[in-house]
């Protein structure tokens, strides 16, 4: 089971639907600041089964990347330990972007999926319209690749917080809005449908108002096709990732909003 299909990004297991004209519409000012940290519990939901398997962390700082303001985000997923017996889980992404327009300029991936590893080094040449990029698939050797850059285009972290400064003032209900996602030696096209406000469980939480957004899923071993990912995000001005739910043939995964800390 390939759990990078599902991880709190579960973002990059999206089909290609398209290639649009522009960007997402941004805010001016971002709705997050460097110290902000958030947890998030991933949950196999199946039937009666409702269980918590691993939890993810996001941490947020601020540093200086070759003379330019930058953040830094780590983002760690760890299996449970009762999950570990069965499966264990351990992902480490890292991206570096501008403080400025969040323009990535950095991405670094470990992986430990079961059996499976991998390792991504990507580096954004912006002026070349390039990422060069070192990725090794379960200890096969490092491979160079040139993947041509395109305006819109994000590793996992650097696309959470870019999702955040959407400007819903500038957005329709039904709106369908691309941009382009980078991981190991590709890189996708995606297409975003807005929802509008939608309550969403947060387990033991409660329910709580969010932005649902919904995308499609490919076609495969783990996922049927014709049917939607869904996310939401705060509806209070932070934009807060609130919970992702990715169907799979059997039940579902889902990451839910546990602790946030600005």
């Amino acid at each position: 089971m390939r759990w990078k299909l599902l991880i709190a990004g579960l973002f990059f297991s999206l089909t290609v639907l398209g290639q649009g004209k522009g960007c997402i519409p941004t805010l001016d000012k971002t709705p997050f600041k460097a110290g902000e940290e958030i947890e998030l519990g991933l949950f196999y939901k199946w039937g009666l089964v409702n269980t918590e398997v691993a939890q993810a962390v996001v941490k947020l700082e601020g540093i200086t990347f070759k003379g330019e303001s930058a953040y830094h985000v780590g983002f760690q997923v760890k299996s449970a330990p009762f999950f570990d017996v069965f499966f264990k889980m351990r992902e480490d992404f890292h991206s570096w972007f501008t403080v400025k327009d969040l323009k990535p300029l950095k991405f670094t991936r470990n992986t430990l999926e079961g059996k499976y590893t991998a390792t991504n080094e990507y580096h954004y040449d912006w002026e070349k319209k390039l990422i060069h990029a070192d990725v090794n698939f379960n200890g096969r050797g490092m491979e160079h690749y040139e993947i041509p850059l395109r305006d819109c285009t994000y590793d996992l972290p650097a696309l959470i917080f870019y999702l955040r400064t959407m400007d819903l003032s500038r957005m329709r209900k039904g709106g369908r809005y691309n941009l382009s996602f980078a991981i190991d030696d590709a890189v996708f096209d995606v297409v975003l449908t807005f929802h509008g406000k939608d309550s969403v469980s947060l387990g033991k939480a409660g329910n709580r108002e969010g932005l649902l957004f919904t995308c499609s899923v490919v076609s495969g071993a783990m996922f049927a096709g014709n049917q939607e990912l869904k996310f939401w995000f705060s509806d209070d001005g932070s934009f807060v990732p609130l919970a992702v739910m990715a169907p799979l043939r059997w039940g579902a995964v889902w990451a839910r909003l546990k602790e946030y800390r600005p």
